[in-house]
């Protein structure tokens, strides 16, 4: 690489830092979900707090942090799985030029039985 492709890079870089970054959107019967899960999970003392939409909502924004990629994956609360997506992309007939990005959230709603699993 040459001088001036070296400086472009680093004003490319230096730029992208400050891009700002697409809107982040979650769904709200996702949200729903994820509380009807947690707030039926066994009290814990670790825990003491009950969950409502503020505190999940602020768990959720704090664990993805300024600046998700669209594929991360996030541990956001016990169960609870956040994953960044293009906004509308299991919709059809939406446009690619959208400028948000989607939360969509896993929920595993069972444990672990140690009696019941399969070697892959």
């Amino acid at each position: 690489m040459n001088y001036i492709q070296n400086c472009l890079l680093c004003v490319l870089t230096i730029l992208g830092m400050f891009r700002k970054r697409p809107p982040l959107v979650v769904s709200e019967p996702d949200v729903d979900a994820a509380l009807c899960h947690l707030r039926n999970l066994p009290f814990r003392p670790v825990q003491p707090k009950p969950w409502d939409r503020n505190r999940f909502l602020g768990t959720l924004r704090e664990t993805i942090g300024d600046r998700p990629k669209i594929g991360q994956t996030f541990d956001v609360a016990p169960g609870v799985y956040a994953i960044i997506e293009p906004f509308g992309i299991d919709l059809a007939g939406m446009s690619e030029t959208e400028e948000r990005y989607q939360v969509w959230l896993a929920i595993r709603s069972v444990g672990t039985d140690p009696g019941h699993v399969t070697e892959l």
